[in-house]
């Protein structure tokens, strides 16, 4: 009934992948899942009116670029820092800032170096700022003030000399810092790119709960996720879910 039903949906399903492809701000994340006792990834891509996630027997730039051959050009993508999500071809990227922050109160609670004391508290004051900004409707500018003094604070924090004897993970994550510079602050220059991926982090969320209930797919992996990416882009658009599902199969039938 599933495998007919996902047949049926088809259609909706590869146009939310038609419309995340043209949208301009997609976010992005991927989690493990078990097919049959062998180890499988859900993927998604996201927004505020679409989802679309996808299974795949691997983690890696293989299961992207088979699903986006050309990338995600009018896109500004939002993603963990996972290697194959920053190679994705895009307009723009924003990393998670909450994935940040999570990585410094560890840091902060391991190894205590004023630099991660220090970033922790400029991400906390940027999520502030994106706050204010969404209530004045209206993003910073790159020539303003305000904008020129929280770039100039983020590379003098990023300046910090750490021992990677005494705080090697603190290093690391400065390095990765340096690296990725460029991904820290779009969000506060474009009110439509928020500072963090909960979106897709929700997207996923209903796979875990799956994963608790039956500890694996044995098969329909596939078809979990055609049904799923439909539901999801229904309930941000504000559609009755079961009434629409039933149209949708209804239709296919005639």
């Amino acid at each position: 009934m599933l495998e007919r039903s996902a047949e049926k949906c088809q259609g909706i399903y590869q146009q939310i992948k038609s419309e995340i492809a043209k949208s301009a701000v997609v976010g992005s994340d991927e989690t493990g899942a078990k097919v049959n006792g062998q180890k499988g990834w859900i993927w998604t891509w996201q927004n505020t009116l679409n989802t679309f996630i996808v299974a795949s027997d691997n983690r890696g730039s293989k299961t992207i670029d088979g699903i986006w051959e050309n990338g995600l050009p009018n896109s500004v993508l939002i993603s963990d820092r996972w290697s194959a999500q920053l190679k994705v071809r895009t307009q723009g990227k924003q990393i998670c800032l909450a994935h940040l922050l999570r990585e410094l109160n560890y840091l902060i609670d391991t190894e205590k170096h004023q630099f991660a004391i220090q970033f922790k508290e400029l991400l906390v004051h940027i999520f502030d700022i994106k706050r204010q900004l969404l209530l004045n409707h209206k993003p910073y500018q790159v020539d303003s003030q305000e904008a020129i003094l929280l770039e100039k604070r983020i590379n003098e924090a990023l300046l910090l000399t750490i021992d990677s004897e005494k705080c090697p993970r603190t290093r690391t994550f400065q390095g990765s810092m340096l690296k990725y510079r460029n991904y820290i602050l779009p969000c506060i220059y474009n009110l439509e790119i928020p500072p963090d991926n909960n979106g897709s982090e929700r997207a996923i969320r209903t796979i875990k709960v799956k994963q608790k209930v039956s500890g694996q797919f044995k098969t329909g992996q596939d078809a979990f996720c055609v049904i799923r990416s439909v539901i999801d882009t229904l309930s941000k658009r504000g559609v009755q879910v079961l009434p629409c599902l039933n149209q949708i199969i209804s239709l296919q039938a005639m």
